[in-house]
């Protein structure tokens, strides 16, 4: 059977998905994201940082987020591993400049808030693709080569572009003022193996366990 195309005049969406309403249609395109088991992310954010994660659900992630220097990381639910250059300090709130020396670093719950999302597929599904209700549906239109619906999202001004054929996976999500390619995240080799694999204990520095250097003590006048 030849793929259709919306050159060739496909109008409708095969799967139904034009039919219902958006919420629906978010709801059942994160069930179907999470039925996979895995899948990958990549792109560059608006405000320039670049992704490329592989998620594997219900055990974690793997891959590499940040702007200028990106933040090698392997997340689990229950940890949170990172390496990188010496900026990597500004990211875990540490001294890392001698600390790092090639190894990964095991940081704190706090420092690791703003890696939470990517401890696990269905999490960082929710919070970026289900954060708002989408209010409406576009007409189908080619995206990533395959027919797809877009998914309007009033608050943030966003597309999330799902597949109008076959399952409704996402497959793109654009941000508002998406431009040659910054504000452009794709979703793709859904149901592909990923391996998440925490680094040995003999190349983790525990960061929870270095202990903070004491101020000195100011004289009294």
């Amino acid at each position: 059977m030849a793929q259709l195309s919306v050159e060739e005049g496909l109008t409708e969406a095969p799967n139904g998905i034009d039919e219902l309403a958006a919420t629906e249609v978010l709801a059942q395109s994160l069930a179907a994201m999470r039925a996979t088991g895995s899948y990958r992310v990549t792109g560059t954010t608006v405000s320039g940082n670049t992704i490329d994660i592989a998620f594997k659900d219900g055990v974690g992630s793997t891959g590499s987020v940040g702007a200028e220097n990106p933040v090698q990381l392997v997340a689990t639910p229950g940890a949170v591993y990172v390496t990188g250059d010496e900026s990597l300090a500004e990211v875990v709130g540490a001294d890392v400049g001698t600390t790092l020396a090639g190894k990964w670093l095991l940081i704190s719950p706090e420092a690791a808030a703003d890696f939470a999302i990517f401890s696990d597929g269905s999490t960082f599904a929710t919070a970026v693709l289900g954060a708002d209700d989408p209010d409406g549906l576009t007409a189908v239109r080619e995206v990533d080569g395959q027919p797809a619906v877009g998914l309007l999202f009033p608050e943030t001004g966003g597309t999330l572009w799902v597949a109008a054929t076959g399952e409704p996976l996402p497959l793109r999500f654009e941000e508002k003022g998406a431009s040659a390619g910054a504000g452009v995240i794709s979703f793709t080799d859904y149901g592909t193996e990923v391996a998440v694999t925490p680094p040995a204990e003999d190349a983790v520095v525990d960061l929870t366990k270095i202990p903070v250097p004491t101020p000195p003590a100011t004289p009294a006048p």
